[in-house]
C-alpha cells in the first residue's frame, strides 16, 4: 500500500509528466523525441484516467498542451532563431500561468491535493487549508521569480551566443537554477509566508473558524469554570 507521500509525488509527477517527458528526451535523443515521447505519455495519461473514470485536472491539460503545442511549433517553423528562443517562450508562458495562479488562486493544484489525499480537508482543518493556500502561493511566487529570471537569461543568451553554444547554456543553467529553488522553498518559504499574512497580502489562517478550536476552547473555558 502506498503512502500518502508517494501518492502525492506520482500525482505531481503524473500532472507535469508530459514537460518532464519532454525535456528528459529532448535532452538525450533530440527534440523530435521529446514531442513524440510526451505525445505518447499525453495520450496514455488521457486514457488511463479515462478507464479509471479519473478527472483530468486542470495543471495536466496546460503542461501537456503548451508542451506538444510548443515542440510542434518548433518543427513547423523549422527556424533556427525560433529554436534559440524556444526555451524563452517556455519559461515565460510556464511563468505567467504561475503567475496567474498565484494571483487568481491555486485552485487546480489544490484540487489535485484533494483528490491524492481525500482527508485532507478533514486532518488539515479550515485553519490549515487557509494556511496550505497562502503557502501554495508562496510557491508560486518562488516559481514565478525563477522563470522570469530564466527567460530574461535565455533571451540574452539566444541574441549573444550561437544555437549549439546556446544549448548547452540552457542545461547548465536549467540544472543549476534548481538550486536556489528548492533552497528557497525550503527554507525562505516560512518566513516569506509569515511576512505576507502580517502585510496581510494573504488571509491570517487564526482569523478562520475552526470547529476543532472552538471544541478545545469550549472544554477549556468548562475546565477553568
Amino acid at each position: 500500500m502506498k503512502s500518502g507521500f508517494a501518492k502525492t509525488l506520482l500525482g505531481i509527477f503524473a500532472s507535469f509528466g508530459p514537460i518532464i517527458v519532454f525535456y528528459a528526451f529532448d535532452y538525450a535523443l533530440g527534440l523530435k523525441a521529446g514531442i513524440i515521447a510526451s505525445s505518447i505519455f499525453s495520450i496514455g495519461e488521457v486514457a488511463y484516467r479515462l478507464w479509471r473514470k479519473q478527472p483530468i485536472n486542470t495543471l495536466f491539460k496546460v503542461t501537456a498542451i503548451s508542451t506538444v503545442g510548443l515542440g510542434i511549433l518548433d518543427i513547423c517553423l523549422a527556424s533556427p532563431r525560433f529554436f534559440s528562443f524556444e526555451a524563452t517562450i517556455t519559461n515565460a508562458a510556464f511563468g505567467f500561468w504561475f503567475l496567474w495562479m498565484m494571483v487568481k488562486g491555486p485552485g487546480p493544484l489544490l484540487e489535485e491535493l484533494v483528490r491524492l489525499r481525500p482527508d485532507l480537508k478533514e486532518t488539515q482543518g479550515p485553519r490549515g487549508m487557509v494556511a496550505l493556500e497562502g503557502k501554495i502561493r508562496v510557491a508560486l511566487f518562488i516559481f514565478v521569480v525563477q522563470h522570469a529570471l530564466t527567460a530574461v537569461l535565455y533571451a540574452w543568451v539566444g541574441w549573444h551566443y550561437t544555437i549549439e553554444e546556446a544549448v548547452g547554456v540552457r542545461v547548465l543553467v536549467g540544472n543549476v537554477s534548481l538550486i536556489p529553488v528548492v533552497l528557497a522553498l525550503r527554507f525562505a518559504l516560512p518566513p516569506m509566508y509569515a511576512f505576507a499574512v502580517r502585510r496581510r497580502w494573504l488571509p491570517d489562517p487564526l482569523a478562520v473558524p475552526d470547529a476543532r478550536s472552538s471544541v478545545s476552547e469550549q472544554v477549556a473555558r468548562q475546565g477553568n469554570g
